[in-house]
């Protein structure tokens, strides 16, 4: 039997009720600001850092699940240039999609689930920032245990459009309140060989690599979240790309894949109880500046070009 989903917008949000996940959207920067499990024995589990709060904390990080375009993390300055000399420049981290409102083109059922898909297309806003004509689409597909998140790019420009890609999810930690400490909880990286990339305190790239071999839980800490674990999984196999954090009795937890990005972050602010767990297609600068069109991860889309890149998060309870 076909599961039943109900959609609504309230208080400038779009909400999707599931049988077990419920998702609500905000139409800046297309941000799930909340994900949520009803679950038959814990009751509403908020999965997101400050699920479904629309207010501004005051301490810690204020985002919820942004997405990252045209750039992954940081420039010199917030600003680098092409081979050709083409310029680019953002107000900080990150790229401009998180700052910017995009269109709600579609709502409605899709594959069993219930699809929310959103577009953005080069304006004079984005061309003050990054002058490549473009469309840009987030969509969200809600089941009753995963959410599939796809970020699809059209290059409407005459030129190659260089660009980075990648969701920035923040996850509570522990997930089922009261069940613990954040430094308690279990990350578990892909049990294949790759390689950490050390990053400066500024978080960018010195050039250095650490051979990881993914067994057992990530020894985080709080001082290493807050610089930023950095990680190339592109000799990962695609299937294999995936990131879970389980509560420290591991009776509840989330399933973070990630197939078509080589790269990976795991972040925190020092103190905060949530990880974020970041695919990526592309990084932050070398500690000495490269071109843009030759950093780490840029995907050069040549004219008329579409690109898709799909993440999803799923519901482990025990």
């Amino acid at each position: 039997m076909p599961h039943t989903y109900h959609f609504d917008v309230d208080a400038g949000l779009d909400v999707v009720q599931g049988p077990g996940l419920s998702l609500a959207v905000r139409r800046r920067g297309a941000e799930a600001i909340s994900l949520a499990w009803q679950d038959p024995h814990r009751g509403r589990i908020g999965l997101l850092w400050r699920d479904g709060e629309v207010d501004d904390p005051p301490r810690f990080w204020k985002s919820h699940a942004p997405i990252l375009f045209p750039i992954v993390g940081g420039l010199h300055d917030h600003a680098s240039r092409t081979i050709a000399g083409e310029d680019v420049r953002f107000r900080g981290l990150h790229g401009f999609v998180r700052h910017q409102d995009l269109l709600l083109v579609e709502a409605g059922p899709r594959d069993g689930g219930f699809a929310l898909r959103y577009r953005l297309e080069a304006d004079d806003v984005t061309r003050a920032m990054y002058p490549w004509e473009f469309v840009f689409e987030a969509t969200y597909v809600l089941f009753a245990d995963r959410l599939d998140v796809t970020f699809a790019v059209q290059n409407r420009d005459p030129r190659p459009m260089p660009y980075q890609v990648g969701w920035h999810p923040g996850f509570a930690a522990p997930l089922v309140p009261g069940a613990g400490d954040k430094a308690r909880c279990h990350v578990r990286l892909p049990a294949r060989p790759f390689d950490r990339l050390l990053n400066d305190d500024r978080c960018f790239l010195t050039g250095q690599r650490a051979p990881m071999d993914g067994s057992g839980d990530f020894p985080f800490s709080e001082k290493g979240l807050d610089l930023t674990y950095m990680f190339d999984l592109s000799s990962v196999a695609p299937a294999d790309r995936a990131v879970m954090l389980m509560d420290p009795d591991e009776s509840f937890g989330v399933r973070v894949a990630f197939p078509d990005y080589p790269h990976l972050g795991l972040w925190s602010d020092a103190g905060a109880p949530f990880v974020c767990i970041e695919p990526w297609q592309g990084m932050d600068d070398h500690v000495t500046q490269e071109p843009f069109d030759r950093k780490l991860g840029i995907v050069l889309l040549p004219p008329g070009g579409r690109d898709e890149r799909r993440a999803s998060v799923e519901v482990i309870a025990r």
